[in-house]
């Protein structure tokens, strides 16, 4: 079906609202101390909040764009997560793999847990993002 730009802001919000929600458990609970063992020495004493908010803005527009929303004009939840899985690995390995090539230091086993992560939670988001197009649409 054509695109629809309120069914789409609408599938956008849930997308963000959800990976962001799940994504700050991961960070601030599940993997803390992963994170703050392995790369204590490159964070922030505080997360700048507006920028990782323009993070999650970005890309779960990106996710409902080329996930959710080839999923939803199929009417098929399998094409949304394929899609999305592959936006995942394709982001976070951009990042992951580009640190593990240049930045001094960087753990192996950071890039590994971040990279499967990031496919795992973008592949739940494009999925989310199908069922509020289905549910609203």
């Amino acid at each position: 079906s054509e695109m629809n730009l309120v069914l789409f802001c609408q599938a956008w919000a849930v997308t963000a609202v959800f990976f962001l929600a799940v994504d700050s458990i991961w960070l601030g609970v599940v993997a803390k101390n992963f994170y703050q063992e392995n790369l204590g020495f490159l964070m922030k004493d505080a997360v700048n909040f507006p920028v990782a908010a323009g993070f999650y803005f970005v890309f779960a527009a990106a996710v409902v764009y080329l996930a959710s929303w080839p999923g939803f004009r199929e009417m098929d939840g399998a094409t949304a997560m394929y899609a999305g899985a592959v936006l995942g690995l394709a982001a976070y390995g951009t990042y992951d793999i580009t640190n593990l090539a240049t930045v001094k230091n960087w753990p192996v086993s950071v890039s590994v847990v971040d990279l499967v992560w990031g496919t795992v939670l973008t592949t739940t988001a494009s999925y989310v993002g199908f069922r509020a197009l289905v549910y609203f649409g």
